[in-house]
């Protein structure tokens, strides 16, 4: 099948525990998954992050068209109503294409850091009162970091991503700072990974009792055929240490079977999202 006649549409799955992970095992089944609904033809939602605002659960998420003149920009999901991304008001924007909304907390604040490759640096953005995204810090100026995701591991702030293509799929780089403004110092062994089925960030760090664990795709096959979870064991200034705790694939029965490509655990709310590629011969004038 020629690659100009495929297209791959993503969309959010969310997977209910019983009670909060006590082992990474536990994720290995991913049950109870409910589907946010199918997007318009041509239109996917993808990169879910979760956070909360006023007492509710909301997600930002990219949304982006296939068809000619739509790019990748970041809404607000209510994960618990019908999701139409192709209406909704965007939540963060800018001049050009966005993903990958990170969200993190620091104290009782909420900031987002999206994917901007196209620009310079990386702009954390925060949560106001009213519910409205904000530009708060721009930080790594001179750097252009695809999936930059932000996270606390032992006393220092850490932010890891990739490269623009062709390198996007195959090298990790990570920077790190005391605090949120900075300066922010790259690592002293960047890249500190090289590696297609583990480098490119797939999803939001997480704790599980005294282990912490870093969502990674696989993309050794295809972009977003899977995800590793990697146990981070040794993260300084000067070194990097991680292992491959658990191989997440995509299910046949899922409505979407062909690629899993992020992951967040929230509780007990597993946010993820699943791709289908779709066949269409006349995509080329679509889009």
């Amino acid at each position: 099948m020629p690659s100009w006649a495929r297209y791959d549409i993503w969309n959010v799955g969310i997977a209910t525990l019983d009670r909060p992970l006590e082992d990474i095992a536990d994720l290995a089944t991913l049950a109870n998954v409910r589907w946010l609904p199918p997007q318009a033809p041509l239109h996917l939602l993808a990169d879910p992050f979760p956070y909360r605002h006023d007492g509710r659960d909301w997600l930002l998420a990219e949304h982006y068209g296939h068809a000619r003149g739509v790019r990748g920009r970041i809404v607000r999901v209510d994960p618990s109503e019908a999701a139409d991304a192709a209406s909704a008001s965007p939540a963060i924007v800018r001049g050009h294409h966005v993903s990958y909304p990170c969200t993190f907390t620091d104290g009782d604040r909420t900031y987002c850091v999206p994917e901007m490759s196209q620009e310079d640096g990386c702009v954390i953005y925060a949560l106001d009162r009213a519910g409205d995204w904000a530009p708060a810090l721009h930080i790594l100026r001179g750097a252009r970091v695809v999936d930059p995701t932000v996270f606390r591991f032992g006393r220092r702030w850490w932010l890891l991503g990739t490269e623009p293509p062709p390198l996007h799929t195959t090298v990790l780089n990570a920077y790190y700072a005391d605090a949120l403004e900075g300066p922010w110092t790259p690592h002293a062994a960047n890249p500190i990974k090289r590696d297609a089925a583990s480098a490119r960030p797939g999803g939001r760090p997480f704790a599980i009792r005294d282990r912490f664990y870093r969502p990674a795709q696989d993309c050794s096959a295809t972009y977003g055929g899977a995800l590793h979870v990697m146990e981070l064991l040794v993260l300084t200034p000067t070194d990097f240490h991680e292992r491959v705790a658990l191989r997440l694939e995509p299910r046949a029965e899922w409505p979407y079977p062909d690629g899993l490509h992020h992951l967040v655990v929230d509780g007990t709310r597993v946010y993820f999202d699943a791709k289908r590629t779709h066949v269409d011969w006349l995509l080329w004038i679509k889009t």
